[in-house]
């Protein structure tokens, strides 16, 4: 087994060390926006490319939207999907002035940040359960949505990227899944079934590399966290659509029974070595329900694939939670991971900070956050867990750009103009040297070498489409060098970049390299933003901005001018009174109320 070594000390360590293909068999629209933005010509049965479509042919690339048009066929509402675009329209660039944006479904109120003056408007697919809805509209129905689906499945994931991980020294593959990959569907879920055989095809790819693959179950029936990544974006962030119902909870269970047995009939064992049994599950799960779903998870994964696989589970945002005697026997909890994602960009003042900040954030608060679990002896926390360690199953480059805000900005221009924007973003020098000691800095922290509570750490994700997210672009990284060669397993980080202070200490500070987006003068900061830092280092950085956006003093708010003209014009009209009371005591008059 990979990890921990507690049963033969004399064994090194070996550290896990890999990338999330995620946006591949649970969609998410930041990281394949093109996917979603959904056209007339696609519902006619069209499999015409958006310019810089990621796994379109290589003649496409580098074209703009009026090289290549279907024109003739997308008009012709009774085509049929084999004889009218097979052969046609897969090799094509969707025509603007043709293929209409299929605007289907009226958005939600960001819940991650607030802005000013926000108003909903109707947007392409938001999710797969959205996304499904829109296919099933097509031409040839069912069919037409899942040739659409395909297509992505077919070209997103290549062996060439799987060498190129793997030539990076990439150890591990974490590959999200859909709760449907293998046709579970109920009622009237619109989910599109059919990408079972593509994970199939990428095991043994993985396996003819060297690849070691952690399959995830990314959503669960009714959703564990009502994130767009669980597949149904419910505009809440909230468990309770998964763990106070029953039947999604035993659904979850009969699932991941299936998926496991499916690894065990196609022969996939030695390849698929791990499994993530519930991603993300939100704070507010009932921690007997997800607990009692998590132990029986392990025991049915153990009975089919083996007393070494390894099971993640996810922390609930909450690891310390679970550092409560949880999993921790030896023999039991052997190989088994507490799986936590820590970002800087889901917190307004995170994406705020200055290059050393974001470096001192990582030192203090996500190191500390590691080495928060899981022991044996809490609360003295001075044995590590013979049983069950962390393993942190996502974290990017990424440090002031929200992907929450800057995916609708990318939608709303390609069904403007046809074409998504920043395709072609370039990362300046200095950017790229930020991103380098931004990254090294949280390999060295996940480690957390010296603590023995970690076992190592995934990147979120191994590519992404166009450049609007750059900085969550593994491969992209590598070939930038802004992401650093991966070490051999059985060498810390540490060992090979220097402890998080020594990185933070060599990090030019210089506050040109980050551009926060959304901008903070359009938020509304009567509403949450994020959460705090106070930590001394992160906070005592001299060269944080003299700017602030936050909730306004009391003498700047916006109801305090109205109210100061008030109080002005009766003061004003009061001493008028006072005034013209006196003239009229010198003239000898007397007011008729002093007269009662």
């Amino acid at each position: 087994s990979v990890g921990k070594n507690d049963e033969n000390p004399q064994e090194q360590k070996k550290w896990i060390r890999g990338v999330n293909v995620g946006g591949w068999l649970m969609a998410e629209r930041f990281i394949t926006p093109y996917l979603f933005a959904v056209n007339s010509c696609h519902l006619q049965g069209s499999l015409c490319w958006y310019p810089g479509q990621v796994g379109a042919p290589e003649h496409l690339l580098g074209r703009t939207a009026n090289t290549t048009s279907i024109t003739s066929a997308a008009t012709n509402s009774t085509v049929s999907l084999a004889e009218g675009y097979a052969s046609d329209s897969i090799n094509t660039l969707c025509d603007p002035n043709v293929c209409q944006p299929k605007l289907t479904v009226k958005t939600k109120e960001p819940n991650d940040y607030h802005e000013r003056h926000w108003k909903s408007y109707m947007d392409y697919p938001v999710d797969e359960y959205t996304l499904g809805q829109t296919l099933r509209t097509a031409v040839g129905g069912l069919s037409t949505a899942q040739a659409y689906m395909e297509r992505h499945w077919d070209t997103f994931l290549t062996h060439q990227d799987l060498k190129d991980l793997k030539a990076a020294g990439v150890t591990h593959l974490r590959i999200p899944m859909s709760y449907w990959i293998r046709g579970d569907l109920q009622g009237d879920e619109p989910y599109i079934p059919g990408g079972w055989p593509y994970f199939v095809r990428a095991a043994k790819w993985c396996r003819s590399l060297g690849l070691k693959i952690w399959a995830d179950l990314h959503g669960a029936p009714g959703s564990e966290n009502g994130f767009d990544n669980s597949g149904s974006y419910l505009g809440v962030s909230t468990c309770h659509g998964w763990d106070q119902n029953p039947a999604n909870v035993q659904r979850t269970v009969d699932i991941l029974t299936d998926i496991a047995q499916a690894i065990l009939d196609e022969g996939l064992k030695d390849v698929v070595t791990g499994f993530g049994v519930l991603n993300e599950p939100f704070v507010d799960c009932d921690q007997n329900i997800v607990r009692n779903y998590y132990n029986n998870a392990l025991t049915i994964l153990r009975s089919l694939l083996g007393e070494h696989v390894s099971v993640f589970v996810g922390d609930t945002f909450r690891a310390t939670r679970f550092n409560d005697g949880f999993w921790t026997d030896a023999e039991m909890h052997h190989d088994t991971y507490l799986d936590s994602h820590p970002y800087h960009v889901f917190f307004e003042q995170g994406r705020a900070f200055t290059p050393r900040q974001h470096i001192a954030y990582v030192c203090r608060h996500d190191s500390n956050d590691v080495r928060l679990c899981c022991y044996d002896d809490p609360p003295q926390n001075t044995i590590p867990s013979k049983g069950i360690s962390r393993i942190i199953g996502e974290w990017s480059g990424a440090y002031d750009a929200l992907p929450t805000a800057m995916t609708p900005y990318l939608m709303k221009q390609i069904a403007a103009n046809g074409e998504a924007p920043l395709l072609n973003r370039t990362l300046s020098k200095e950017r790229k040297a930020f991103l380098r000691n931004f990254v090294e800095a949280q390999m060295v922290a996940y480690e957390a070498r010296d603590e023995g509570v970690s076992s190592g750490w995934l990147f979120w994700n191994f590519k992404m489409e166009g450049g609007a997210f750059a900085e969550w672009d593994f491969l992209r990284g590598i070939r930038e060098e802004w992401m650093p060669p991966v070490p051999e397993p059985t060498v810390a980080s540490e060992d090979v970049y220097g402890s998080c202070l020594d990185i933070y200490n060599k990090t030019n500070d210089d506050y040109m390299v980050v551009n926060e987006y959304p901008d903070p003068r359009t938020l509304d900061w009567n509403q949450w933003q994020g959460w705090g830092a106070d930590d001394d280092l992160v906070m005592s950085d001299p060269n944080i901005p003299d700017v602030t956006y936050g909730p306004n003093p009391w003498y700047l708010r916006g109801w305090l001018l109205p109210m100061c003209l008030v109080v002005a014009c009766v003061a004003l009209l009061r001493l008028r009174r006072i005034v013209v009371h006196k003239r009229r005591e010198k003239l000898g008059y007397t007011e008729l109320n002093e007269l009662k």
